[in-house]
Parts: C-alpha cells; structure tokens; sequence
C-alpha cells in the first residue's frame, strides 16, 4: 500500500526528520518491509533511510548525492542557497548519502543527459557501495515524464527485491 510523504523543500534538517518519522511510523503499523522511492530531493531521502536501515529497500530517481559538491543549486537559486535551506558544510558533509554507509539494496536511476544532477556523482555513490546499483537511463532530471516505463521498471525491481527477500525469510 502506497503512502506519500510531505516534507519540506526548504529545511534539509526538517525533510529528513519528516522522511525518518515516516519510515519509522510505517515499520510500526506493518512491519519492517517498508521499501521507499523519491525522485530528486526525494531520492535523496530515500537514499538516506536506505543507507540507515530503514526502509528494507530503496529506488532514488536522480538524487543528489553528494551535497557537498552539488554546484547546481548554487547557479540556481543563488550562492546563498545552502543557508536558505539551514544546511552548513558540516551537514551536507554528514548527510550525504555518498559520505554515509549503505545498509540496504538501492537502486539509482540516472538519467545521461541530466542537467540537475550530474551523472558522475551517482555514478561514484554505485561504485562505492556494493548495495547501490546504478541504473542509466535516456533522458535528463525528469526522465520518467518522457519514458514512463522508466519508473515502471524501478517500481518493478523494488517488487522483485522484496520478493527476495520474502523468499529468503520463508523457511
């Protein structure tokens, strides 16, 4: 069963403690099978509660994952736009899903052409990590508008990964 996350764009401390309380909430009422997908700021989410264990899985669609190198938003919305998100070179430095542990599988989908999210920063995140999977795709930042069946294959790897792991569990 599907449920949606509202968080705030401009508090990276809020939306991650929003993204946190949910994963937590949803373990609770049905168990630790929680799988997550986010595109963008989204996918960064869900990168993190991936790499915290969290979720039993993650899809993270063009996620910035290193927010410490991530110029764009810089170009963007102005020099000062990492104050305006109250996110100091010591917090993009610590939640950077690419300065973090993985804990559990997650898939990134990436699209070639993305002007947001530079293919090379998730490409170094997959290599890092031997639970991160790098999925390339054709198109840029919103890639799956053009191509819906690019999120139908993420959703579709996120069931063939929980059907894993429900065989593995089942004796």
């Amino acid at each position: 069963m599907p449920h949606y996350l509202t968080y705030p764009l401009g508090d990276l401390r809020g939306a991650i403690l929003a993204a946190r309380a949910a994963a937590l909430d949803l373990r609770a009422r049905y168990g630790p099978n929680v799988y997550a997908y986010g595109s963008s700021a989204g996918g960064t989410l869900a990168a993190l509660l991936a790499g915290e264990g969290l979720v039993a899985g993650a899809v993270a669609k063009a996620p910035p994952t290193d927010l410490v190198g991530w110029a764009w938003p810089l170009a963007t919305y102005g020099a000062d736009y990492y104050e305006q998100i109250a996110a100091s070179p010591q917090a993009r430095y610590r939640l950077s899903p690419l300065r973090r542990p993985q804990q559990r599988p997650l898939l990134v989908v990436q699209g070639r052409a993305d002007q947001v999210v530079p293919a090379a920063m998730n490409e170094a995140f997959a290599a890092k990590f031997q639970r991160v999977y790098l999925w390339a795709t054709p198109g840029g930042h919103h890639t799956e508008k053009a191509h819906p069946w690019v999120l139908e294959r993420a959703l579709g790897w996120l069931g063939s990964l929980a059907a894993a792991q429900a065989a593995r569990r089942s004796p």
